[in-house]
């Protein structure tokens, strides 16, 4: 590690050596301060050879079995989700959570860590958090991009709950499919007949579609809707949405090359079926919004189907889909 220059001083080595032989009558700083030798440089070599003698706990097969099984959407989420999956979805025991994140970092399963960058503070709306559902909402679009085109989606969320509540995907990005999707909102929770005095905030951006004539008249025609726009580039006034649509791409459309809007509309659906039926939420303890909804806890009776993702479709098997997305 150490070697002598060609003036013929001691080593690094050596210096340790007499350390060693002086610090039983001395004490080790004086023998430190005799020898001239740093503390760091006396501890450095005894601490990396100990690091070496360290063994590898062997991974265990049970938990590397269930990790291997997973080829979902279960692949995306981190290890503290993971063990709830394991535990309470899956019902294969309880295991660690460090255990988890030891074997998933083994078998490379982690998700890649999130930098966070300085930014300029900026004003920001009134952050809300809402006591029941059916308060507060948010509304937002995106694009998919598949094959040779662009699709666009449309979600409205409960703030609450998280659940998704509207949703509309077309070739359009239009305010028609803005309203479409408030309207699907509300026959979701509420059907034909909106309960009396019932009384919403939706919180949107100030994009083209919900700044249209046609939106804000719309929204006018709805009594029961009031409107509140976020700042310009300010996607942290609307942070639910904006976070379910950072878990749509990377779970979902990141991880699938879309030859034609049938597959992109397909995966779209099926993602929000499991992201509200199955997918555990941070913030919701790890239940899925359709189970906190219900009134539901962890490790409870709730009758969820696991969606099966074929590989290989025909195209004519969306063509019904698309038919009746109206």
């Amino acid at each position: 590690m150490s070697k002598k220059n060609c003036a013929g001083t001691t080593t690094v080595a050596e210096k340790r050596a007499m350390v060693d032989q002086m610090k039983q009558k001395t004490g080790l700083k004086l023998a430190l301060e005799a020898v001239g030798l740093p503390r760091s440089s006396y501890y450095y070599e005894r601490t990396e050879k100990k690091a070496e003698c360290r063994q590898k706990q062997p991974l265990d097969p049970t938990l590397k079995n269930i990790l291997l099984s997973l080829k979902g959407y279960e692949l995306t989420l981190g290890y503290r989700k993971t063990m709830d999956y394991i535990d309470f979805t899956l019902n294969r025991g309880h295991y660690n959570h460090k255990k988890v994140y030891r074997h998933m970092f083994e078998l490379k399963m982690l998700q890649p860590k999130r930098l966070k960058k300085q930014s300029k503070p900026k004003s920001e709306l009134a952050f809300y958090s809402p006591l029941k559902s059916n308060v507060r909402w948010e509304a937002d679009l995106t694009y998919v991009f598949y094959g040779t085109g662009t699709a666009h989606a449309f979600v409205v969320i409960d703030t609450y709950d998280k659940e998704v509540i509207g949703k509309y995907f077309s070739m359009r990005a239009r305010a028609a499919e803005a309203v479409a999707a408030l309207d699907r909102a509300v026959a979701n929770r509420f059907g034909d007949n909106v309960p009396e005095g019932f009384k919403v905030t939706m919180r949107v951006d100030r994009g083209c579609q919900y700044t249209a004539e046609e939106f804000c008249l719309a929204a006018k025609q709805r009594p029961w809707l009031v409107i509140e726009y976020c700042g310009v580039q300010a996607p942290n006034d609307k942070p639910y949405v904006e976070s379910w649509f950072a878990c749509y791409k990377r779970e979902e459309v990141y991880r699938n090359d879309y030859q034609n809007f049938w597959e992109a509309k397909t995966g779209f659906e099926s993602y929000i079926s499991w992201y509200n039926n199955i997918r555990p939420h941070g913030s919701l303890r790890n239940i899925s919004p359709a189970t906190f909804r219900a009134g539901g806890s962890r490790g409870s009776n709730v009758q969820l189907e696991m969606i099966e993702r074929l590989e290989t479709e025909e195209v004519s098997a969306f063509q019904g889909l698309f038919l009746s997305r109206n």
